[in-house]
């Protein structure tokens, strides 16, 4: 009995020693990729991906780093991390962390720091593709995040051409600014104001087709109206054609562009009836900016 149980010791003592290995752990055995420091571990009976196959990092970062003595002293420390996107004002993405330290001493001493960084950025780059497919394949889309752009030199001149004359010019310590003052509901196209000479003209489309040029005061009573032209001859035909329904009567809706100087560029529809006569037109959207403003002392 006594040699039976010596027997059953020995043999438990020696099952232990074979599942007891040399690193420490029991049952399995440790493997290190990489250098001795690294973050990254397998083991052989673990499963570290959990069954998941993840697709390689946008950015990653694994470092180490051993200090024998470091004396800081910090005060007013801020500290910001961001990733922002954005496309015109259909898609706003951000995402970030804010740190602020008043003061902090520290004395760090015999320190191993290891970090391990992986980003994967997949899922905003596919939302900023997706709003792109959107406006490629709408760009009247656009219009929605339309802002204002600055115009180069020479802009006045163009405008006043393209209204028949005039100078461009301002008096001494003028401004002369191009601004986006596309108004839809009242179709207006683009504007040229002079508040030094109390003219103004607004270039508009009538509601049956025709493009006249309106001639304001400062404080914007019409004070004549001239016809220059009609969609007909000053606008061009996108190739778009619908079918549209204007005040009870099913009509032919056509897309049309106007472009008088570079710049600018205006969606336009012309609503047809069955005869061909403009049953109605409107401004739609613009593309960039038009108009010019000039103040004098």
């Amino acid at each position: 009995m006594r040699s039976s149980l010596l027997w059953l010791s020995c043999l438990a003592l020696a099952s232990a020693q074979s599942l007891t290995s040399s690193d420490g752990y029991v049952g399995y055995n440790l493997e290190v990729n990489g250098d001795e420091e690294s973050t990254g571990y397998e083991t052989a009976n673990t499963d570290t991906n959990n069954g998941t196959n993840y697709p390689p990092p946008d950015v990653f970062l694994n470092a180490t780093a051993k200090v024998g003595e470091i004396s800081i002293g910090v005060q007013n420390l801020t500290a910001k991390i961001n990733v922002d996107a954005q496309v015109l004002s259909l898609l706003d993405f951000g995402a970030g962390v804010d740190l602020s330290i008043n003061r902090v001493d520290l004395i760090i001493q015999n320190i191993s720091a290891r970090v391990l960084l992986e980003a994967r950025l997949g899922n905003l780059v596919n939302m900023i593709e997706d709003v792109l497919d959107s406006i490629d394949l709408n760009p009247l889309i656009a219009s929605l995040g339309r802002t204002v752009e600055t115009v180069g030199d020479g802009v006045g001149d163009a405008l006043n051409g393209a209204l028949g004359g005039g100078s461009s010019g301002s008096s001494s310590g003028s401004n002369l600014t191009a601004r986006s003052i596309l108004n839809e509901q009242d179709n207006i196209l683009y504007s040229v104001n002079d508040y030094s000479g109390d003219t103004h003209t607004n270039r508009k489309l009538e509601r049956n087709g025709d493009i006249v040029d309106q001639f304001l005061d400062n404080d914007g009573r019409v004070r004549s109206q001239t016809r220059i032209g009609s969609y007909s001859t000053e606008f061009t035909f996108t190739g778009q054609e619908n079918e549209a329904v204007v005040d009870g009567q099913t009509v032919r809706a056509r897309e049309y562009t106007y472009s008088p100087f570079f710049g600018l560029n205006i969606v336009s529809w012309v609503y047809l009836n069955a005869e061909d006569a403009v049953v109605k037109a409107q401004v739609i959207s613009e593309g960039s900016a038009g108009g010019s403003s000039t103040i004098s002392n």
